[in-house]
């Protein structure tokens, strides 16, 4: 397949990647059951997922680096464009020959990191924090965050999340320290139930050797992560 004819799907300020995470999340099981049931045997992976001329996904890139051909291809509910790459989470069956089943794809929001002097206001709105993790060829940094949402009749209340660089140091053993927040806008959202989300922050600027510091503020107050080389 020619991927460098796809383009990656990501965002900034995310509203409308919002929506569509909370309308999946809430309207899917939650795959991360345990004990004996069907699904607690599936694979699960973050992964780079391709869709053909016809808008149906057909190729997944794990993390690890393993190239998934998905067959037969998969129609999500959720809409998708034809010859696009997007940042999911991926649950699939054994893999035989390079080839597996899907049996989901959900949605990850990729948040591309925006210096302060690109935000007119500052929002930093309270969130659970659950995990957050670098993994394989350092190529995103993933975060798992619990939401408040709710239902509301204004249709101008959308939840929005960002990265937001404070500022770039100079480490003394070499490489950069990069100091990021994490940008949450509740916009009057209800806060009735909590819903899980994934977003992912793209590495692409930032080198094995450099060093990133992350803020986000919760519902217990700030947390703060480290991620060195």
């Amino acid at each position: 397949m020619g991927r460098n004819s796809k383009t990656m799907k990501s965002a900034t300020t995310i509203a409308v990647t919002i929506i569509a995470l909370l309308m999946v999340v809430a309207c899917t099981r939650d795959f991360y059951e345990t004990g004996d049931s069907s699904l607690s045997y599936l694979n699960t992976s973050f992964a780079e997922v391709s869709t053909n001329a016809s808008s149906a996904f057909v190729e997944a890139v794990t993390d690890d680096g393993t190239t998934l051909r998905l067959t037969p291809a998969y129609r999500p509910k959720w809409k998708v464009k034809a010859d696009t790459t997007y940042r999911a989470l991926l649950y699939y069956n054994k893999v035989e020959d390079g080839a597996t089943a899907v049996v989901a794809i959900q949605p990850v929001a990729v948040l591309k990191m925006k210096s302060t002097t690109d935000v007119a206001h500052m929002h930093t709105d309270p969130v659970t924090f659950e995990s957050a993790w670098v993994r394989k060829g350092h190529r995103y940094l993933n975060l798992g965050l619990v939401l408040k949402t709710g239902k509301t009749d204004d249709s101008t209340a959308v939840q929005s999340l960002g990265v937001v660089c404070d500022s770039v140091k100079q480490q003394s053993g070499g490489g950069k320290k990069y100091y990021i927040r994490l940008y949450h806008n509740q916009n009057n959202v209800p806060e009735y139930y909590s819903t899980k989300v994934f977003t992912s922050i793209p590495l692409a600027d930032i080198t094995p050797q450099d060093s990133v510091i992350l803020d986000i503020n919760t519902y217990k107050g700030w947390v703060r992560k480290r991620f060195a080389p």
